[in-house]
């Protein structure tokens, strides 16, 4: 370190001179500066474009996706004895001409013991004469066979009643407990009949009145008691069928039978698309579409001021707060201006707009336009698109399973479909693309976000993972490098400074001893 005198013999700004010199000096610098928080910039510009693009499928994930677009209604011909509700996939008329039995649960009740009759839910287990232990349950599954593994409830003997109660109904042992009247009671939490087994085993649940001997008491007062779960049995469109459970499935219809019937008329369902609905959806999606693709827009077509560079910070204490955050402004402007990540995700959204779709039959609906979406003439919109109301609606009355297909099928980029040749008749297996228009917007959207992080990363991502950010080192490394120049240059002009305020002084003082003579 260089001893610094400041100009005390000659009277010079030393400090200002040598920070004049270092200015043209630091020059290369502050270029390196620039171009690195330019390229700051422009890449939290890149990550605020993909996190759209993430919120823009989130938005089709959750509307188009898990969310029917064709949305239907299902009717019964007499809600009382049978509700339905429909799906999408809803088809066809449901015939049910008679319901034998209702879908019941099966059930266990404890018998009554002399030290459970004045129990209440804040008598402790082990005035019962429960001891510490642990209970096995195993009930009905949903899918009407007997859990394969049992639950174990454990019971300690400080536990009240309405622990245990609570601490087996809270589990996932698939039986409601109550305590009532001095008995236990265990239901089982699904409907319906075990082939060939029982709808709830305990096992170690003999001191709470479930023991064998318990079921055989003559003692009808004090009797537990079990009732078996049983099946609902029905007729459908002429078939007899059994369910687990009052409620099911079929055809893309929810059932629920609540009564039995055998007489009268045959409930009939049928459903009915809401177009009103369908539209509303379609529309929103079109707003949403449009959006994000005027955002996109504006940003490749935002000006590009590089006559404002990023300030320094010498730069930044010579304005005043209002002309910094103007400069800013213009100095932020254009970053992602004419950019080809973004006009090529753009493109590639653009030319899905105007693919068939070989998967959908009636070649009516095969395409966008075709159903009354089309791009809107004004190219500068960037491929935003609009809709013709009234041809719309007009596809969704007469086939809205087709324009379901074409917006939102699975299908497959390498897909499989049967068509009849038209020159030679015969049918034809061919290999196309059948995928839905969302599903090739998602598809599209997932490339774009790539080649996005390709260039800008992700915040968890290490600079070298991505373009931007090693040239965002090799920048940072350069400007350590210079740095470390500057500060030997500086130090250079010190130490001539220095010398010569030591040589003025050393003449000076000499100076002073002649004139002494």
């Amino acid at each position: 370190m260089v001893n610094r005198i400041g100009g005390l013999v000659s009277g010079m700004d030393i400090d200002g001179l040598v920070q004049k010199m270092m200015r043209t000096q630091r020059a290369p610098l502050d270029r390196l500066f620039q171009n690195k928080q330019i390229g700051e910039w422009q890449r939290d510009a890149y990550r605020a474009v993909n996190t759209k693009i993430r919120a823009f499928d989130t938005y089709m994930a959750d509307n188009l996706v898990l969310k029917e677009l064709n949305s239907k209604t299902a009717s019964s011909s007499n809600s009382n004895l049978v509700d339905a509700k429909a799906t999408g996939s809803a088809s066809g008329t449901i015939s049910i001409e008679e319901v034998k039995q209702l879908a019941t649960a099966g059930r266990l009740v404890g018998a009554k013991t002399v030290k459970t009759e004045t129990a209440t839910g804040s008598t402790k287990l082990s005035d019962l004469g429960v001891t510490s232990s642990t209970i096995d349950i195993k009930a009905i599954q949903n899918n009407g066979t007997l859990a394969k593994e049992a639950t174990k409830i454990s019971i300690i003997e400080d536990m009240t009643v309405d622990q245990f109660i609570n601490k087996v109904n809270t589990s996932n042992a698939g039986v409601t407990a109550i305590f009532e009247n001095g008995r236990f009671s265990f239901t089982a939490k699904n409907t319906g009949d075990v082939i060939n087994g029982e709808e709830i085993e305990l096992v170690g649940a003999d001191a709470l009145g479930f023991s064998a001997a318990d079921f055989a008491n003559p003692d009808i007062s004090k009797k537990a008691s079990a009732t078996a779960g049983q099946n609902a049995v029905f007729t459908v469109n002429g078939i007899e069928t059994e369910r687990t459970s009052n409620t099911f499935s079929i055809s893309g219809y929810n059932i629920t039978l609540k009564e039995k019937f055998d007489q009268g008329p045959a409930v009939t369902i049928t459903a009915t698309s809401n177009v009103d609905e369908m539209v509303d959806k379609v529309k929103d999606f079109v707003k949403t579409y449009n959006g994000f693709v005027k955002d996109l827009m504006d940003q490749t077509n935002e000006t590009r001021y590089r006559d404002y560079p990023p300030l320094t910070d010498e730069q930044r204490k010579e304005l005043s707060e209002s002309e910094v955050k103007l400069w800013d402004e213009k100095a932020k402007s254009g970053l992602l201006s004419r950019d080809s990540i973004l006009r090529d995700g753009l493109s590639n959204m653009r030319s899905l707009l105007y693919q068939s779709n070989p998967a959908v039959e009636d070649t009516n609906y095969n395409t966008l336009y075709k159903i009354g979406i089309t791009t809107t003439q004004n190219y500068n919109d960037g491929g935003m698109i609009e809709i013709n109301e009234e041809k719309l609606r007009q596809a969704l009355t007469e086939n809205p399973d087709a324009v379901e297909q074409l917006l939102t099928s699975t299908g497959n980029k390498n897909g499989t479909v049967t068509k009849v040749n038209p020159d030679t008749g015969v049918e034809e297996t061919i290999t196309t693309d059948t995928r839905g228009f969302v599903k090739k917007l998602r598809d599209s959207l997932e490339g774009f976000k790539l080649a996005i992080e390709d260039k800008a990363g992700r915040a968890n991502m290490a600079d070298e993972k991505f373009s931007i950010g090693r040239d965002l080192k090799a920048t940072t490394e350069r400007m350590d490098n210079l740095k470390r120049r500057l500060e030997t240059i500086e130090q250079m002009y010190w130490k001539q400074f220095t010398a010569m305020e030591q040589a003025m002084n050393k003449a000076s003082e000499q100076s002073s001893i002649f004139m002494q003579r």
